[in-house]
């Protein structure tokens, strides 16, 4: 079978729209939106806690909650439109992650004993699982992860009447980027 330079020059551009088109689809659907959920769960929790202090824990626990539903709703919607594989092996490390930071540290070590210390244990937690699929998928989650750590950790170590305004940096880091996956990324 002998093709003309024409077909085989046409051939070339229809595999090259092919791959700009799954390379926009793969951008649009590429996590920007819990990006977006959980960097605002994390400032409307921050913000509800500087403002109230110790009041607000019940509140913080309605807005995870929430940010769940909208996580599996997200995840549900996506899915019917992206299909992929679910990486086992990465579920199981960020369950164990969980387990140990949630269930045997605690258990082990005892509950935090302040507001601010309590969430910003919970939100490192979650951001070491930032890292792990960081270092896991080579992607943009590492720094991330770095970035709302070093925030949280310097709030509370360095300056503690700020420690919420660096919570809120850090879910503030989240939506930033969320931006620039979905706007920024090529």
């Amino acid at each position: 079978m002998n093709i003309s330079r024409e077909e085989a020059e046409q051939a070339l551009r229809d595999i090259e729209a092919s791959r700009a088109a799954m390379r926009e689809v793969v951008r649009t659907h590429r996590g920007h939106l819990y990006l977006w959920l959980w960097g605002t769960v994390f400032c409307a929790i921050s913000l509800t806690n500087w403002l109230s202090d110790e009041r607000c824990w019940r509140a913080g626990n309605w807005i995870s909650a929430a940010g769940i539903v909208a996580t599996i709703l997200i995840g549900w919607i996506e899915g019917r439109r992206i299909r992929s594989k679910v990486d086992k092996r990465f579920l199981a490390v960020c369950i164990t992650i969980l387990v140990f930071g949630y269930v045997v540290f605690p258990t082990l070590l005892g509950a935090a004993h302040d507001s601010k210390t309590g969430y910003g244990y919970s939100i490192l937690i979650w951001m070491q699982i930032y890292m792990v699929a960081g270092i896991w998928f080579r992607n943009y989650w590492l720094w991330i992860g770095a970035s709302a750590t070093a925030l949280i950790l310097a709030g509370y170590a360095f300056y503690p009447p700020a420690f919420w305004g660096c919570c809120i940096l850090a879910g503030l880091t989240l939506i930033g980027t969320g931006f620039y996956v979905r706007f920024g990324k090529r």
